[in-house]
C-alpha cells in the first residue's frame, strides 16, 4: 500500500502541475523513510521513486531538507483539517491535536515507526518541535499558563509525554488492538494494588 498525504483543497492554491509534482516528491520521501531512514535517502533516490528528474526536483525544493519540511507541513495541514472537523464535534477538549495524530499514525504506521524510532534524526526533531508548537498554541488559546505553572514547563512535559506514548503505541502490537477495537472496548483487568 502506498502512503500518500491527503491533499484536499491544496490544488486550488497553486498550479495543478506544480501541486502534482510536489505531491509525487513528497509521497516518494514518505515511502522511502521507512525503507532507508531519512538520513540515508538521497535526492537521486527521491527522484527515482517519484520518476522525476533532478532539475525538476531543484525547481521545487532547494534540497532534501526543504522537501522534508514541506512534507511535514503537508501532513500537518492534513491532520489540521481533520482536527478542525473533529473540533466542531467534540467542543473544547484539551489537546485536540492528539486524536488526529493517533489516527494519522495508524494510517501511516510504517512512516511513524521510522520517524519515532530514530530520536536523533533531524526529521524527528522537526516533528517534536511541531508537536511543541501545537501544544503551545493550545495552551495559549485556552489560557492554561495563566494558572501559576510556567507555560514552557507544561509544553515540554506534554509534548515529550505525547511523543513517548505515540512511539510506544506505534512500536507495540497494542497499536493494532487499540486501533481496531478502541480503548474502551478492551476489558482490561483492574489492578487491585
Amino acid at each position: 500500500m502506498a502512503m500518500k498525504i491527503e491533499r484536499a483543497g491544496e490544488r486550488n492554491t497553486i498550479d495543478r502541475r506544480v501541486a502534482r509534482t510536489r505531491g509525487l516528491l513528497q509521497d516518494a520521501l514518505i515511502a522511502l523513510i521507512p525503507e532507508q531512514g531519512y538520513a540515508a535517502i538521497t535526492v537521486d533516490d527521491i527522484c527515482r521513486r517519484a520518476n522525476i528528474g533532478r532539475s525538476t526536483f531543484y525547481t521545487h525544493y532547494a534540497d532534501k531538507d526543504a522537501l522534508r519540511s514541506a512534507t511535514i507541513e503537508a501532513h500537518l495541514r492534513s491532520i489540521g483539517r481533520r482536527r478542525e472537523a473533529a473540533s466542531q464535534e467534540t467542543g473544547s477538549r484539551l489537546f485536540e491535536f492528539s486524536l488526529p495524530m493517533f489516527e494519522h499514525a495508524h494510517a501511516f504506521r510504517p512512516l511513524h515507526h521510522a520517524l519515532l524510532a530514530s530520536s536523533g534524526d533531524t526529521i524527528h526533531d522537526e516533528l517534536r518541535e511541531r508537536i511543541r508548537r501545537a501544544v503551545r498554541e493550545e495552551l495559549v488559546e485556552k489560557r492554561i499558563g495563566d494558572r501559576g505553572m510556567p507555560a514552557e514547563f507544561a509544553i515540554q512535559f506534554i509534548a515529550g509525554a505525547f511523543l513517548a506514548v505515540l512511539a510506544w503505541w506505534v512500536a507495540t502490537d497494542l497499536f493494532q488492538r487499540m486501533a481496531g477495537k478502541g480503548i474502551g472496548a478492551w476489558g482490561m483487568p483492574r489492578s487491585d494494588s
